[in-house]
């Protein structure tokens, strides 16, 4: 008896507790969880933030801005080059701006140079091209020696004035030079032999006056022609002089003519060397050059040159030399003169005290007098101007 009391006491607690959890699972099934009642408004809300943001408001430009902006309005690149460094004289702390600014003016510039760089080298090269056809052998040299120089003194694409400054040395032969100049020398005996064979008669009257020729000017950087007045007529014809036939050259006198056009093309190299900073090569150069005893301005070109290197060097001795020549060359400049200056006095206790005579004295050496034959002409009064001109140095 006790036994079945128990047993139907364990089915009753079990048949309770089997409808307790029923009742949970159907009271569950009816309510929403909490994230599934607030995620949608929490969407919502979301997607209104990000429609609308509370009141923010896109700051506005600074002068300085605006006046950036505005110069991107000029189309040409070039034109806004001088634009964007006015911006910089007059914004000098915009830090970012700035470097833009900077940026744009160096892109700009380097587009120029490329470009003009490119056309320049294709006019250079045509002139080659043409100088290579020449007949002449110093004809080919020349150009590249005179292209080089150009390029030296404008100071830009210094590279390839080197390579035109080595080329015009490298192209030159001497024993060519000496027989194309004899050959133009018979050819000018030739041409006087026929003209005294058959002269031109004189005309029967003087030519008309009128315009001359032309005198050239610059006007903002650009030459200007203007016609020469008339000249005025002559009084009468004037009785021609007999022409001067021509003298061939000797040997010694186009050995020496061809040295000196080889030490301008030298010293063309010697100072483009010098400029990209190939101070060794540069320096030896010049001074082969400057041994060869070039022509007054070329002489002067090199020792100017030498003079600095020399300083810079330490080397009184050579620097003194060198504006010794630009002293006698007139060419020498303030602070060049100040220099020799301060060299001669210390060799000669504080004194410029014979300075001029040891000048004159180099120069009478180094440019001896030359022969001067008096003219046997009558005076005859005519209606010609007289003109002399003395240079210093020029002797």
């Amino acid at each position: 008896m006790i036994r079945f009391v128990r047993f139907m006491l364990m089915v009753v607690a079990l048949v309770g507790l089997c409808r307790t959890g029923i009742q949970a699972q159907e009271a569950g099934a009816g309510q929403k969880p909490p994230d599934a009642q607030t995620r949608p408004d929490a969407q919502a809300q979301a997607k209104d933030t990000q429609a609308k943001p509370a009141d923010a408001k896109t700051p506005e430009l600074t002068a300085a801005q605006k006046a950036f902006n505005a110069i991107a309005e000029e189309k040409d690149a070039q034109k806004r080059i001088p634009l964007y460094e006015k911006f910089i004289e007059d914004n000098p702390k915009e830090g970012m701006l700035v470097s833009l600014a900077r940026s744009e003016i160096q892109r700009s510039t380097l587009a120029t140079l490329k470009s003009s760089s490119a056309k320049y080298l294709d006019i250079v090269k045509k002139e080659i091209d043409s100088a290579k056809s020449g007949t002449s052998p110093t004809q080919l040299p020349s150009t590249y020696s005179r292209f080089a120089s150009t390029l030296l003194t404008a100071g830009v694409l210094l590279d390839e004035a080197e390579n035109f400054a080595r080329q015009s040395v490298s192209l030159l032969d001497e024993q060519k030079y000496i027989e194309s100049q004899k050959e133009m020398d018979r050819r000018a005996a030739e041409s006087f032999a026929k003209r005294a064979t058959n002269p031109t008669p004189a005309p029967a009257t003087p030519p008309p006056t009128g315009a001359t020729g032309i005198s050239i000017r610059t006007v903002n950087g650009a030459p200007t022609v203007q016609p020469m007045p008339p000249r005025p007529a002559a009084a009468s014809t004037p009785t021609p002089r007999p022409p001067t036939p021509p003298r061939a050259r000797t040997d010694e006198e186009l050995r020496s003519s061809f040295k000196s056009m080889r030490a301008a093309n030298l010293a063309t190299l010697g100072r483009v060397l010098m400029k990209r900073s190939k101070t060794a090569e540069g320096e030896k150069v010049l001074k082969e050059a400057y041994a060869a005893k070039p022509p007054a301005a070329t002489m002067a070109a090199i020792a100017k040159v030498l003079a600095e290197s020399a300083k810079k060097a330490g080397d009184t001795t050579a620097q003194f030399e060198y504006l010794t020549v630009l002293a006698l060359s007139g060419r020498i400049t303030a602070d060049e003169q100040k220099d020799f200056e301060a060299l001669y006095r210390k060799s000669h206790n504080d004194s410029l005290g014979g300075l001029e005579a040891m000048l004159d004295g180099r120069y009478a050496r180094e440019n001896p007098r030359f022969a001067v034959t008096p003219a046997n002409r009558k005076p005859a009064r005519n209606q010609r101007a007289v003109l002399a001109e003395n240079f210093t140095g020029s002797g």
